[in-house]
């Protein structure tokens, strides 16, 4: 990609960015390629503006990986220190979300479905489904499953 990076480039990527709320996807060094451009360039001001330009993309694109993290999406491709970004977040949004599994987990471990349920994707990457409305599930399904089910309500904690 390192042939494709340019100033012009640079700078559509940039508003290309700005204005939609998906993160567009980039190649794994996307970063390296533009701080060698950048390196490479003769005009004082174009780097400086580079520098902002990119410092300023990365905030941005930062941002609404903390969205893809907070949906629990799986964001586009993304560069390798957006990644390791990424990753961070989500184990520190799954810290949080055990310590409240593991409290809610020992009362029960049984699950009721509040709704039909076809078959979905948790985020642990298991499937579960159909399951039919007030069907009971037992507890094989990990914390972490168990706690987007009774958080998105579409089970709770049962009790015999």
């Amino acid at each position: 990609m390192d042939d494709d990076i340019s100033y012009d480039f640079i700078w559509r990527f940039y508003q290309r960015e700005k204005q939609t709320n998906q993160l567009l996807p980039t190649g794994k060094n996307f970063y390296d390629e533009i701080l060698a451009y950048n390196n490479s360039s003769a005009v004082e001001q174009q780097r400086a503006n580079i520098q902002k330009i990119t410092a300023e993309l990365f905030e941005k694109r930062k941002q609404k990986i903390i969205l893809y993290v907070a949906y629990r999406r799986n964001p586009p491709s993304m560069s390798n220190s957006e990644t390791e970004f990424y990753t961070k977040m989500v184990e520190l949004s799954n810290m949080h979300v055990l310590s409240i599994v593991s409290q809610s987990s020992k009362k029960s471990k049984l699950m009721r479905s509040l709704k039909d349920i076809p078959e979905i994707v948790l985020p642990s990457g298991s499937k579960i489904g159909p399951i039919k409305k007030d069907e009971i599930i037992d507890g094989s399904i990990s914390e972490t499953d168990a706690e987007y089910l009774i958080r998105n309500t579409i089970c709770e904690n049962y009790n015999r």
